[in-house]
């Protein structure tokens, strides 16, 4: 653990909070984050070329905040001295999220 994420530490853990189990809640929020950008990815993707673009931006627009609030997570976790799973699936398990469907309706070639 580096000399920042002690101090916060402590800092949190002063005030009475009990730092273990909330690191564990962004890590259960992260956990999700992967799996709706993957939806989002996706749904832009089966969108593209229809008629109305504005779809397509909101799509993109939830992709790239859920990547934001991904990242926002990871170091907040990180300055409490936290850290994420070891392995992709141990970590999307915790998320309480079904797994993304790849399903795109978009043939493959």
């Amino acid at each position: 653990m580096n000399r920042i994420a002690k101090v916060t530490r402590n800092v949190v853990e002063g005030a009475g909070v009990d730092v273990d189990h909330l690191i564990g809640l962004p890590v259960k929020n992260a956990a999700a984050e992967p799996t709706t950008f993957s939806s989002c990815t996706i749904l832009r993707a089966n969108l593209i070329g229809l008629d109305g673009e504005t779809i397509t931006e909101v799509a993109e627009t939830a992709r790239i905040e859920d990547r934001n609030h991904f990242e926002a997570l990871v170091h907040r976790i990180h300055e409490l001295g936290g850290r994420l799973p070891g392995d992709m699936v141990t970590f999307h398990n915790v998320s309480g999220c079904p797994p993304a469907s790849l399903s795109t309706g978009i043939p493959v070639s």
